[in-house]
């Protein structure tokens, strides 16, 4: 599992890195925030892209092949982003880093082939502390190596250089240790496909995970609303520096890596993965709400663990569902439309999350993030009275 572990981890950074260097982005390239949001969302555009195939390629020739060259493909996005010193470097660098962070797909099915349905949930919740991990340093790598409180003073290639480094050693302790899980044979072999369109056959002959996959979509694009902006209005509501708004990204990582490394697995067993969902979307748009109404620490704090809480939910509820509707067979390219979903939520939300930061005010985005995560909730409540009529009648 350390080799996941990390896998997962530095595809992470490749998220948060950048999260509170957004606004000195900006400054520093001279772009608006409606395009800096657009340019950062092109990561998980790419991964969206990339998700399903590279879920598809590990069904078929195996999990290990696909993780050490999407991880080496990792550290040369990195390498690239920092010398990104124009626009269209950045954009580069966003679109490699993207691509291969597609490789989570096939990091939650080798997840899924080493554990069983009754502790899959515990399973993918250590992976989900990977995730909360690379919130809690990607942000303090940004915040703190790039240091100063202007645009002009912060180094962006400091911390660019530690994430490709530990990308490289990621990739060191997959090909050493990590031992492969599929069994291959000429069946699986022949199912490759490039068609991306195809692929989606796999959950639209079930409801159930359509619907589940749905649920990622909508619940992510809310949430990425509220992240691609959040830097941004930390900077001009609170006059944050870059090292300031790192350690409140840090501080919402630590909460997600708690939850996720110790909680959800007792979470799950206790009220079951749909009510553990629930719990965790109600907690998100009490978050945003907070945000709403912030005007000291206090509420910003409240308002950032709400958040942090759901996250560490959502982030792994709907992929925990999946694994379980999906077919042993088709587990990587199931999981890989869901994180695919769950890419293109991140990316779809920053496109007209910036336009709604610059144009309309501040806050906008915390209350379209409410409204969708409303609407998640119902979906939510739909989905849990499904899978329990779905058992009644099995």
């Amino acid at each position: 599992m350390l080799a996941i572990f990390l896998i997962v981890f530095v595809s992470m950074l490749g998220t948060s890195l950048l999260a509170p260097l957004i606004p000195f982005y900006a400054i520093r390239l001279g772009v608006t925030p409606e395009y800096i949001t657009l340019i950062m969302a092109l990561y998980a555009l790419c991964q969206f892209l990339a998700a399903p195939l590279w879920g598809r390629i590990s069904d078929a020739h195996g999990r290990k092949p696909v993780l050490l060259l999407t991880v080496a493909g990792t550290a040369v996005g990195f390498v690239m982003l920092a010398y990104a010193d124009t626009v269209w470097m950045l954009v580069l660098a966003r679109i490699v880093g993207g691509v291969s962070a597609g490789n989570l797909a096939a990091a939650y099915a080798y997840v899924s082939d080493i554990t069983t349905p009754e502790n899959r949930s515990a399973g993918l919740g250590k992976i989900g502390a990977a995730f909360g991990l690379g919130f809690v340093l990607g942000p303090g790598i940004g915040g703190f190596l790039a240091g100063g409180d202007t645009a002009v003073e912060a180094d962006f290639q400091r911390p660019a250089f530690a994430a490709a480094a530990m990308s490289v050693a990621a990739l060191l302790v997959t090909a050493l240790i990590l031992k492969e899980t599929r069994v291959l044979g000429a069946q699986a072999k022949s199912r490759i496909s490039l068609n991306p369109f195809g692929r989606l056959t796999v959950v639209t002959d079930n409801p159930n995970l359509t619907m589940t996959i749905g649920l990622m979509f909508l619940l992510t694009t809310a949430a990425a609303v509220r992240e691609s902006t959040v830097a941004m209005w930390c900077h001009d509501h609170f006059s944050l520096d870059a090292r300031e708004i790192g350690l409140l990204f840090a501080y919402t990582g630590a909460v997600i890596t708690v939850l996720q490394g110790a909680a959800m697995g007792v979470l799950s067993k206790r009220f079951g993965d749909a009510n553990t969902l629930i719990i965790g979307v109600t907690a998100y748009a009490l978050g945003l709400t907070c945000f709403m109404f912030a005007d000291d620490a206090v509420l910003l704090i409240i308002g950032t663990t709400l958040n942090s809480f759901g996250t560490a939910v959502f982030s792994n509820g709907p992929a925990t569902l999946a694994s379980k509707l999906a077919k042993p067979a088709e587990r990587g390219v199931v999981l890989g439309l869901n994180q695919s979903a769950g890419s293109l939520g991140r990316f779809f939300g920053p496109t007209f999350a910036g336009v709604l930061y610059a144009q309309v005010g501040h806050t906008a985005p915390f209350a379209v993030g409410i409204v969708g995560m409303i609407v998640g909730l119902g979906f939510t409540i739909a989905l849990k009275r499904k899978l329990v009529a779905a058992e009644s009648a099995g």
